[in-house]
């Protein structure tokens, strides 16, 4: 008998690049829908997972992890990791066993193109090319970061609010806005912790109008250990651009903001929200934690780069901030080519070329500054240009601490790291799905670099300060020429001193087209891992991740309770303010006067 494929042959749902055949529910055959990258789809529980080695018995928590998923055919054939849903794995670990759960957000999104039984939204953040029967919807996958806040998860994305989940059964509760507090379109995949405080630092950029209108205004919020906001302070930024992560010290917040740039008309006419400009300086804006005010914030400028994540931030005996992060020497979003180029053919292979050092920065909040008049409002800007105060070859991306040494000089910090000099098997893996991260490194700061300062703070005026070399211990593991990671979580042993635990984090085999969850002795990579945890699925390739120790859980879970002293997650009850501008016709403007809360 014929089989199917034999009898005519298989016919895309796409023409000119759009989707033509929403009805038939064939993915592209694009990279960023294949192998490693294909869509899974999958929700369900597998209990008591098979393992190898030995799960440490004192670990006792959930490690989550979110990654984007794509759930139908999408508009565009030529769309990209970054767009699709937000679906959340919570590998939960207890007495030497570990059980696996998987869900999708339920957003907007998520229920519209449910019902519809196909995709409505159209480019990564570009409402102009939605579907019409989504306007004025809000929009975000929710799928860049998966954190707990008082008893909830909240899954967050940039272009967005977060939305609530419960953290047990992964249930979506709804769109959080806490408590009515916190009314920006936008809201960070980023906030940080403060360990002696309990506070959210939060923030939002694009926040001025309806989030999506390339709006400089950004605005900072902190939320405290009891859920009310205390500070809010509006401010603007040199560009509409990217500010994906930030520094917190105890003092100050430092907001790295990406030379890849927002371009309205460049929406509007159906291309790409972001386009990076190889010509633009990287930023680096500095403002106060408590009591902030608008013309407050200094924004330094260096040359050129692609900031990664921040590894640390705090500050130094002399009043100044010390900030470390990878920042890479080229476009690592090679999707978002500058304007005046096409995507490149090579565009994966020179990505995974790129140097990604880890560059520590030294910011003075007293740095004499100029008042710079734009078109758009005032732009507090320093003096003087910054130089790095080291560099540290390691390569690598996405940077972890042991979250107890948030806002203090920290000693240790782990990365995903890229290693070209490793053996990489071409011929069975293909090209390296979400990038050739085919190590795991901790980093040890030397005495010479740790607590203090002094020697880096001396190196910045040096003639060689921006000479790469080692500052401190390199400890480095590598699986195998099929296999990749995925980024690392600290996990602390409990009542153990700074970088005293272990190291978690999602294995790829390429070749297998599965996973496996490693958790190595933090402190002994090399070594390898003390167990392997076997997923019998793959999943797709995530973002961000974090662990949560069951005692924290168990608390709010009493907490939040029927009868509970703190009570049900409440979701936002109401529309966001941008939108209720839209349906009296008011214009939700790039202003920020009023609209969100902001006033300029």
């Amino acid at each position: 008998m014929a089989h199917i494929f034999d009898l005519a042959p298989e016919v895309s749902n796409y023409t000119a690049g759009r989707l033509s055949n929403p009805s038939k529910v064939r993915f592209p055959t694009t990279p960023v829908f294949s192998s490693m990258n294909a869509p899974s789809r999958f929700e369900g529980d597998v209990f008591d997972l098979e393992f190898s080695g030995q799960i440490p018995p004192e670990i006792d928590g959930t490690f989550y992890r979110i990654q984007p998923d794509t759930r139908f055919p999408p508009l565009f054939e030529d769309d990209i990791h970054f767009n699709g849903d937000g679906s959340v794995s919570a590998i939960r670990i207890a007495r030497g066993h570990a059980d696996f759960k998987q869900r999708y957000v339920r957003t907007e999104r998520y229920t519209l193109e449910t019902a519809a039984r196909r995709s409505l939204f159209g480019r990564y953040r570009n409402p102009y090319t939605d579907n019409e029967s989504v306007k004025g919807v809000i929009r975000t996958a929710s799928n860049t970061n998966i954190i707990f806040w008082r008893g909830m998860l909240l899954a967050t994305k940039e272009d967005g609010p977060p939305f609530a989940m419960d953290p047990v059964s992964l249930e979506t509760i709804g769109r959080y806005d806490f408590e009515g507090q916190i009314l920006a379109p936008t809201f960070t995949a980023h906030p940080k912790f403060d360990p002696a405080t309990g506070e959210m630092v939060c923030y939002a950029y694009e926040a001025g109008g309806d989030g999506a209108d390339c709006s400089e205004e950004m605005v900072v919020w902190t939320v405290d250990a009891d859920g009310r906001k205390t500070e809010e302070c509006w401010y603007r930024a040199p560009f509409a651009g990217m500010i994906h992560d930030c520094g917190l010290s105890t003092n100050y917040v430092v907001f790295p903001l990406t030379p890849i740039k927002m371009d309205l008309e460049r929406m509007k006419r159906g291309g790409n929200k972001f386009a990076w400009d190889p010509n633009e300086d990287q930023w680096y804006g500095l403002v106060k934690r408590r009591g902030g005010r608008t013309e407050d914030i200094v924004w330094f400028r260096a040359d050129n780069g692609f900031h990664g994540h921040v590894a640390g931030c705090y500050e130094l005996p002399s009043g100044e901030v010390a900030i470390d992060l990878t920042v890479a020497d080229g476009n690592v979003f090679f999707f978002f080519p500058p304007d005046t180029n096409i995507t490149p053919a090579d565009g994966v292979a020179k990505r995974n070329k790129l140097s990604s050092p880890t560059v520590r920065w030294i910011l003075d909040p007293e740095a004499k500054k100029t008042a710079t008049e734009t078109e758009k409002g005032t732009v507090y800007i320093a003096d003087e240009r910054i130089r790095p105060a080291l560099v540290w070859p390691t390569n690598g991306e996405f940077s972890r601490i042991d979250d107890r040494y948030v806002t203090k000089p920290y000693r240790h910090f782990w990365q995903a790291v890229v290693d070209p000099t490793r053996p990489y098997d071409f011929a069975k893996c293909g090209p390296p799905a979400g990038g050739l991260f085919n190590c795991l490194g901790h980093y040890t700061w030397s005495d010479e670099q740790f607590l203090d300062g002094s020697a880096a703070k001396e190196s910045s005026t040096a003639e060689d300060n921006s000479t790469p070399k080692k500052h401190g211990l390199e400890d480095v593991y590598y699986p195998g020429p099929t296999m990749t990671f995925q980024e690392p979580t600290f996990i602390p042993r409990d009542g153990g001193a700074e970088g005293e635990g272990w190291l978690i984090a999602l294995l790829n085999h390429l070749d297998q087209l599965r996973n496996d969850v490693v958790i190595f002795d933090a402190q002994k990579l090399s070594a390898g891992p003390v167990a392997v945890i076997h997923l019998p699925l793959r999943v797709k390739l995530g973002l961000h991740g974090n662990f949560v120790d069951h005692r924290d859980i168990d608390a709010w879970q009493r907490r939040r309770a029927e009868g509970g002293d703190v009570g049900p997650v409440q979701p936002a009850k109401e529309m966001l303010p941008w939108q209720k501008a839209r349906l009296t016709g008011a214009v939700a403007g790039a202003s920020g006067e009023g609209v969100n809360g902001g006033v300029l």
